[in-house]
């Protein structure tokens, strides 16, 4: 694993945490036994990331990406878009707004999201995927 990975969870947890409350946000999910309680949801997980070399002749630098999962069990896709929405507003062009010590978040940009309503028939899994450029000081 690389070494921007752990600057980069903390910083997204932060102004994730920060941004969305009282919607939770987990670095790994909850323990989901079948019958979790409704009241459990909506929540946020931040989820797998990759990380790629994005060096200059005078700094460090990954280019890295970040999926992040809504999930929620309102009846229909609206709960999980707004909260995917508000996300967006929190991270895409937003990197100044990230930050870890030894680190500059250079840009943050929206790649993809989606929403799928899981086989349960009542639960919505929002999947949305964001590049952020950051570099060591």
């Amino acid at each position: 694993m690389t070494e921007f990975a752990n600057p980069l969870q903390l910083a997204l947890f932060s102004r994730l945490t920060a941004g969305l409350s009282p919607v939770k946000v987990y670095d790994s999910p909850p323990n989901q036994p079948d019958g979790l309680p409704n009241s459990d949801f909506p929540y946020v997980v931040i989820g797998d990331d990759t990380f790629a070399p994005f060096d200059t002749d005078t700094s460090i630098g990954n280019s890295c990406t970040v999926t992040l999962h809504v999930w929620s069990r309102y009846n229909g896709k609206k709960e999980t878009k707004t909260i995917m929405g508000s996300i967006f507003q929190l991270l895409h062009r937003q990197a100044s707004s990230l930050s870890a010590s030894g680190y500059n978040f250079i840009d943050c940009l929206f790649e993809f999201g989606e929403v799928i309503e899981e086989i349960d028939g009542k639960t919505r899994h929002g999947v949305c995927r964001y590049r952020i450029l950051l570099e060591k000081i």
